[in-house]
């Protein structure tokens, strides 16, 4: 094999300066890995909540939004019979859907829970979390959240970049919309996430006048299943350019 090349000592430099001016935005603490979400969220990651007979049993259960299920269809799904009796647009008094995140072969898992209000609990859907995760951004219509979209396990990681990187920039130099920038992606962490962790790097512009940049955001992989919290995000990288 040959000889490595070692970084010329203007590279180190420069590899130095942008380090001390890549700004961090971080708490953390314990991951959740439970949530509660609203019929809403439901529907956004592109189901329906149906009631009926699964197997000739009383069930609750769900099945994909682009089916377009309606009361009295019949229809089988992996080996089962399922009879719809409703379609529901709210949940009944009590009742709960639950999600948790966990990791499995190596990758993050998603399961939905639909929780009785007498305290049954029902699965919904196993899916891994990578591939929930896509489909909900693009039936959202969540360019960015899909374009930065990087890795998924317990946490998620999104990494958007513009520009060539060249020195950057210390705090004090930031533009206006920078500056806003770390202020917004600490607020998401405080006030949504409770855990997280956001960084910044600026390059200046280029001589079109658009601005270079690299941004990362690490996230708890269950809070992007939060509407609220999925919209916010996707603004806040949207302000970027």
């Amino acid at each position: 094999m040959g000889k490595k090349k070692k970084l010329s000592a203007e590279e180190l430099k420069r590899r130095h300066q942008r380090m001390l001016n890549t700004f961090v935005r971080e708490q953390w603490g314990e991951i959740p890995a439970e949530i509660e979400v609203k019929l809403k969220s439901l529907k956004a990651w592109g189901f329906d909540l149906l009631a009926g007979l699964r197997g000739g049993q009383q069930a609750v259960f769900v099945a994909p939004s682009e089916d377009k299920r309606a009361v009295g269809d019949t229809y089988e799904s992996q080996g089962e019979e399922f009879v719809v009796q409703e379609v529901w647009n709210e949940l009944k008094k009590g009742a709960r859907i639950l999600i948790r995140v966990g990791l499995e072969e190596r990758r993050g898992v998603i399961r939905a829970y639909y929780l009785s209000p007498f305290g049954e609990e029902t699965l919904l859907f196993t899916l891994p979390a990578a591939e929930l995760l896509l489909a909900y951004f693009k039936k959202r219509g969540y360019g960015k959240l899909l374009e930065a979209f990087h890795s998924s396990g317990l946490t998620t990681e999104f990494i958007q970049k513009r520009g060539d990187q060249g020195k950057a920039y210390d705090f004090d130099h930031l533009p206006p919309k920078m500056r806003r920038a770390l202020r917004e992606g600490r607020d998401l962490i405080r006030k949504f996430t409770g855990v997280g962790r956001f960084t910044l790097v600026y390059f200046g512009k280029n001589k079109d006048g658009d601005d270079r940049y690299a941004v990362t955001w690490l996230l708890p992989t269950i809070h992007l299943f939060n509407v609220e919290v999925a919209e916010r995000l996707e603004k806040l990288l949207a302000a970027l350019d």
